[in-house]
């Protein structure tokens, strides 16, 4: 029996796309923050029929199925965690690439194992722009796994990744696969008619159907101007965003999404705020959004010591982006994780020497930010880049004034490298609080990290620990996607201390305050479901072949309960 389960994937992919050993799978099974998980087999189709026909052989032998592409969950979803069962079989899509611009490159369809980059250069002819650019795009992040995850992302007017389209295959409660089309293109009616045309683009203008399925966050300004609201703007609970594809976490197998994409901003400026008041910042959001129609293109919060965290950490990773482009980064994350697997099993090396190497060299390249970044924060604790189009630098310039007009604040208009370096510097963040905690040696080596999603009226978001969680605690960090009031808090744990204590009790403390988590990387195996969530994912996969034990849910077979 086993030995024809094999045959049978090799028989359908080829040898070359089927991996059983041990050193051909973990680059599979390990995550960007999680340790390696164990499975059977890893495939990797070529075609979306031949993502189908594996499908019909895993759900005939009654395998686990998990479904990845870029594989960057900081939380786990897209990888094995723990003990299952029944066999776990990866399916790894990356090779499943392609993106058909459709209505003038005003939306796309975008397959599995396409990317945020790849999309971003075919929109540029167009002058169009993908949901997310700069972030997560830089390691070669998905877009299907965006829309999966409802991820969010920086950038303010276009919410967290939503799609009413898409094509998907679904396990119902009889154990029956099935292929669903929603995508509103005429394809077809048999699976396999459906797949072949859409792998070749055999479709027109004419077969696409008119629909008011949404494509987008496209009540995302409207949730964010109501700075009142007792709620919070976007979390990945939110079951106003769970719909197919949209949330699913890997429960569905989709084949392909339709998204809309936006209109690339010609004019950028660039505010930079530093107060040690952060009720200014408060004032400043509220203001902005309810007095300026136009919402502003980006804006991040960075504590003074996410800023420290940033520059004296991933200071490798700012200088390759800066100098190289984002496309070099998903090479070198590559290498970096070849390095570290061979360290990790060296007698000679430790988990911490690639850090420590990567560190010493960087610090032999002069400062990399300019000075005035420095200064400010020395004399300041809080701190806000604000993009926006020049269209509304007026009304921007004039809230400003109402609120950073004396000595003990400031903010200033950007040049353009100033503008790309702070950028850069805040989005490398993810990567320093990993070697921060690592080399830290007052710290457990593993970082505590939460994303929360503040309630729209909370002017309370600048986080004072109380003293029974503090003591715990030997550096907190954060940065946040500011007018969304999503907050990315990341702690080092003092050494010796349980990170899953700590962890709980300030989960605690959030649940007192009204605050959603996670917000936008998804429960992962890190997080429990809320119920909404939870129950989103039995409708999905009543028998809980995909992804199963994702948000703390039973692994056990349904078929089983």
């Amino acid at each position: 029996m086993q030995k024809n389960f094999r045959l049978e994937l090799i028989k359908e992919c080829g040898k070359k796309n089927v991996f059983f050993e041990e050193k051909q799978k973990t680059s599979f099974t390990s995550g960007w923050r999680m340790l390696p998980g164990k499975c059977e087999a890893v495939v990797t189709p070529s075609s979306l029929l031949q993502l189908w026909n594996v499908l019909k052989i895993l759900c005939r032998f009654n395998k686990i199925i998990i479904l990845q592409a870029s594989n960057t969950s900081l939380t786990g979803g897209s990888t094995p965690y723990g003990t299952y069962d029944r066999k776990v079989v990866i399916i790894n899509t990356l090779k499943l690439n392609k993106i058909y611009l459709i209505n003038k490159a005003e939306q796309i369809v975008a397959f599995p194992g396409s990317t945020l980059y790849d999309l971003e250069k075919k929109l540029l002819p167009h002058s169009r722009a993908p949901h997310s650019e700069i972030g997560s795009s830089c390691i070669g992040a998905s877009i299907v796994g965006g829309v999966c995850n409802n991820s969010g992302g920086s950038l303010i007017k276009r919410g967290p990744a939503y799609t009413e389209l898409s094509l998907f295959a679904q396990i119902n409660s009889k154990g029956e696969l099935s292929l669903i089309n929603k995508l509103g293109i005429n394809l077809g009616k048999t699976p396999e008619e459906i797949i072949k045309k859409l792998d070749q683009g055999d479709f027109s203008k004419d077969d696409l159907v008119f629909t008011n399925s949404k494509a987008s966050s496209v009540d995302y300004k409207e949730i964010l101007k109501n700075t009142e609201a007792e709620t919070p703007a976007r979390y990945n609970a939110d079951k106003k965003k769970l719909y197919d594809a949209s949330g699913c976490a890997g429960k569905i197998a989709v084949f392909a999404v339709r998204l809309d994409t936006f209109e690339k901003e010609k004019n950028e400026k660039v505010f930079y705020y530093s107060t040690n008041n952060s009720e200014d910042l408060t004032k400043l959001r509220k203001k902005i959004l309810k007095e300026i129609d136009e919402l502003p293109i980006y804006g991040e919060y960075v504590h003074r010591e996410a800023y420290l965290a940033s520059k004296n950490y991933a200071k490798d990773a700012f200088l390759l982006i800066y100098y190289l482009g984002t496309s070099c980064m998903p090479f070198f994350y590559k290498i970096k994780s070849r390095i570290e697997r061979y360290f990790n099993s060296s007698a000679i090396f430790s988990s911490k020497s690639l850090d420590k190497i990567l560190n010493k060299i960087a610090n032999f390249f002069p400062n990399h930010l300019p000075k005035i970044f420095d200064i400010l924060a020395e004399k300041y604790e809080h701190h806000l880049i604000l993009k926006f189009d020049e269209s509304i630098k007026k009304d921007i310039l004039e809230i400003s004034g109402t609120i950073f007009n004396n000595k003990k604040n400031n903010f200033f208009e950007c040049n353009k490298i100033e503008a790309k370096k702070i950028i850069l510097n805040r989005y490398v963040f993810a990567s320093a609080t990993l070697r921060y905690a690592n080399l830290d040696i007052n710290s457990n080596s593993e970082l505590l990290a939460l994303d929360v999603a503040h309630k729209r009226n909370d002017a309370n978001w600048n986080e004072k620990l109380p003293d029974d969680i503090s003591k715990y605690i030997s550096k907190s960090l954060c940065v946040a996607h500011f007018f969304c009031h999503v907050f990315h808090r990341e702690y080092l744990v003092k050494k010796g201390e349980k990170n899953t204590i700590v962890k709980k009790k300030l989960l605690q403390r959030l649940d007192s305050i009204g605050a959603k988590y996670p917000a936008e990387h998804n429960v992962g195996h890190l997080y429990k479901a809320e119920k909404d969530l939870a129950d989103f994912y039995f409708n999905l996969d009543p028998t809980n072949t995909f992804n199963p034990g994702i948000g703390k849910t039973s692994k056990i077979s349904a078929r089983k309960l």
